[in-house]
C-alpha cells in the first residue's frame, strides 16, 4: 500500500507545478539592465499586461529619479543628462518587422508584430538602436546594441512550489 500513496503523492506533486518562462534581450546575461554612462534599459517579452509585446523600459535620473535611478537600479555615476527620444528595435535573424504600438510617460516603448511568438523564437539577437540627446543639445546620437535572448524558466503554481 505505501508504494503506491508515494506514487500518488509524487504525481499530485509534479501535477501541481507549473512553469513560467520569461524571455529578456540583454548584452549581458547576468545584467537585467543594459547601463552606460548616464542612462539604462531592459528588453522584456510581454504576454500579459499588454498582450505579445516586447517593452523597452528606458531609465534616467531625469524620467524617473535619483534616488530611484542611483539607488534602487543601481545606475552608473553620472554628470551627463541624457534625454531618450527613441528607440527603434528590429530582429537581426528573420526580415519581421516590429511596429512601435506605444510609448508611455516619453520612457517605455511598446513594440508588437502579428507573430512576436514565432519572432522570438527564430531571433537569438535583436538590435536596438538608441536615440538620445545629452545636456539639452539639440544633436540626437545613435548608439546601436545587439542584444541576446535570455529565456529564464522558473516554477509557478500550487504547492510544493509556493512560498
Amino acid at each position: 500500500m505505501k508504494p503506491i500513496l508515494l506514487v500518488l503523492l509524487s504525481v499530485i506533486t509534479f501535477h501541481s507545478c507549473s512553469f513560467y518562462t520569461a524571455i529578456t534581450y540583454r548584452t549581458d546575461r547576468k545584467e537585467e539592465y543594459v547601463k552606460e554612462d548616464g542612462y539604462m534599459f531592459d528588453c522584456t517579452a510581454d504576454h500579459f499586461s499588454y498582450g505579445d509585446v516586447l517593452i523597452i523600459g528606458t531609465y534616467t535620473p531625469e524620467t524617473w529619479s535619483d534616488d530611484f535611478y542611483y539607488h534602487y537600479l543601481e545606475g552608473l555615476k553620472s554628470d551627463r543628462k541624457i534625454k531618450i527620444v527613441g528607440v527603434h528595435l528590429h530582429p537581426t535573424s528573420t526580415p519581421d518587422t516590429l511596429t512601435l504600438k506605444e510609448v508611455r510617460d516619453e520612457r517605455i516603448y511598446i513594440y508588437q508584430s502579428s507573430n512576436l511568438r514565432t519572432l522570438i523564437d527564430e531571433n537569438k539577437q535583436l538590435e536596438l538602436t538608441m536615440r538620445y540627446r545629452e545636456n539639452d543639445d539639440t544633436v540626437t546620437v545613435d548608439t546601436t546594441f545587439l542584444l541576446k535572448r535570455h529565456k529564464h524558466t522558473y516554477p509557478t503554481g500550487t504547492f510544493p512550489h509556493t512560498f
